[in-house]
């Protein structure tokens, strides 16, 4: 007969109907979905489970649903009010269309986001894009200019070296480390090979060689970056590795597209598919690795054991937990030093059509600190209706609106929308603001790899502690995004399998 675990008071409501309000906001207490499970025969008195999972992100969660399948007892720990992790959809009260405000597209490729979707009852339908505007719905801002696309390769402020100046800023980089990635084609783990290590420098470096200027990369790649900061901050190995992932997705006979209903209902689904315990609202403190097991101490000092534990979080929320026995050198290096995109996020309705009263495309690419502003249209039934506006910030001109105060970010943005474009001035009803950067369990959107960084602990991350062992999209070896994450939930699940 299962027995309440020690210390922990279990609730009468319904598991399933709470998953359903998982989009709703809860307390901070923290929250528990029946907690009634213990390991089998004579180890009952001292764990309180077989695994103890740390983030109901999709790595998280595939793992999870993985040794349940097994007939194993599992916990999951979750330190917010919800179901996702870096895969957050606004609710639609918050913004119309509800996009997403974190991960975004799924890759025709992503077979198993894809299999979990069909497996879970959950519907795909066409992409919802966010960063890229239809053509002929963008226009370039560039020092104070407005540039049609068309028009960018003569046009007297475009800086980038001869052979480059046809290519729009935001792909300029893109065919020259195509040219140079030596990584073999379709070889997704080739990537981490110390073999390339000499490639594992930055970006910066690749493109002075080339004849960029200080002022053509950081148009290329310090301006609206989609990942890291700045040319300096980036190795030019991780493009490689996207790009080796491109050529396998574009590849695949698979159909991606988005999740209708947001793609947390993704994640949702999975947590409701999941039968045991879930605790929400449950930060945690503390991990220990023992002889005989794990203990994972809760921020309200609530105590757990496992044999095993399976932590599934960012790094830069890793670091945030104290972890005993310490990582090794490179490990512990990768911990503290592997950092995330800045992105934030500022959401408007347009309360007129902005782009019929001045005749220029609804979107913008600006070098300023409306980042890339985008008109979304993620009305299914009315595909050609602005449904939302979102200014999206990157790289450095996110880190510098983080800065500020909410009100006070909203309102620079704002005024800097208006004064470039006077057709905004009334038309832009702020709705909803998301900073994933001064999120304390994210710090940003995605890792991304710093110059040296793949040589140095890229191999390391994953690797077990005594009984704690780690997943996450960043400990992924052949994919990324939704489906890195899935990936390194499926390895790390079938590690701990092996063990147990």
């Amino acid at each position: 007969m299962k027995k309440p675990v020690k210390n922990v008071k279990s609730t009468n409501m319904n598991r399933r109907e709470m998953i359903q309000k998982t989009g709703l906001a809860f307390a901070a207490a923290p929250f528990y979905f029946g907690l009634n499970s213990c390991v089998r025969g004579g180890a009952k008195k001292s764990f309180d489970a077989d695994v103890i999972i740390v983030g109901a992100g999709l790595s998280g969660l595939n793992a999870a649903l993985l040794l349940e399948n097994a007939g194993y007892n599992v916990i999951i720990v979750e330190a917010t009010d919800r179901f996702g992790g870096r895969v957050h959809t606004a609710k639609e009260s918050d913004v119309p269309g509800h996009p997403e405000l974190g991960a975004n597209g799924i890759g025709g490729g992503y077979a198993r986001v894809l299999d979990a979707a069909q497996k879970y009852g959950v519907e795909i339908g066409p992409m919802r894009p966010r960063t890229e505007a239809r053509n002929g719905e963008l226009i370039y801002h560039i020092k104070d200019n407005f540039i049609l696309p068309t028009d960018w390769s003569g046009s007297s402020i475009n800086t980038l070296p001869d052979g480059y100046r046809k290519s729009l800023p935001a792909y300029t980089a893109w065919p020259l480390f195509s040219k140079l990635n030596p990584l073999p084609k379709m070889d997704l783990a080739a990537w981490r090979n110390p073999e390339y290590k000499d490639w594992d420098k930055s970006v910066y470096e690749v493109l002075k060689k080339e004849g960029f200027s200080e002022d053509a990369m950081k148009l290329a790649m310090g301006t609206n970056s989609s990942y890291g900061i700045d040319a300096k901050n980036i190795s030019i190995m991780m493009f490689f590795q996207i790009l080796t992932w491109f050529d396998q997705q574009s590849a695949s006979s698979g159909k991606g597209g988005a999740v209708i209903g947001g793609n947390q209902r993704l994640p949702e689904a999975m947590g409701a598919a999941f039968k045991q315990d879930v605790l929400l609202n449950s930060p945690v403190r503390s991990i220990a690795s023992e002889e005989d097991g794990v203990s994972v101490t809760l921020k309200d000092d609530k105590k757990l054991r496992a044999p095993y534990t399976l932590v599934t979080l960012p790094t830069s929320a890793l670091r945030r937990i104290k972890i005993s026995p310490d990582a090794n050198a490179n490990q512990k290096r990768g911990f503290q030093g592997l950092d995330y995109t800045p992105v934030l996020q500022i959401h408007y309705v347009p309360t007129k059509k902005y782009w019929e009263e001045d005749s220029l495309p609804p979107s913008m690419w600006c070098d300023n600190l409306a980042g890339r502003f985008m008109a979304l249209k993620n009305d299914l039934q009315n595909p050609d209706r602005v449904t939302s506006c979102v200014a999206f910030l990157n790289s450095t001109v996110a880190l510098e609106v983080s800065k500020m105060s909410k009100k006070d970010a909203i309102a620079r943005v704002t005024k800097t929308l208006e004064e470039m474009r006077p057709s905004l001035k009334g038309a832009l009803k702020f709705v909803h603001y998301w900073n994933w950067i001064d999120n304390p369990y994210a710090g940003g959107a995605y890792a991304y790899w710093k110059p040296g960084q793949i040589t140095d602990f890229a191999n390391n991350l994953a690797q077990p502690i005594g009984r704690i062992h780690f997943a996450g999209e960043h400990t992924a070896l052949m994919n990324r995004g939704m489906e890195g994450a899935m990936e390194s939930g499926e390895r790390a699940g079938l590690e701990i399998l092996n063990l147990i």
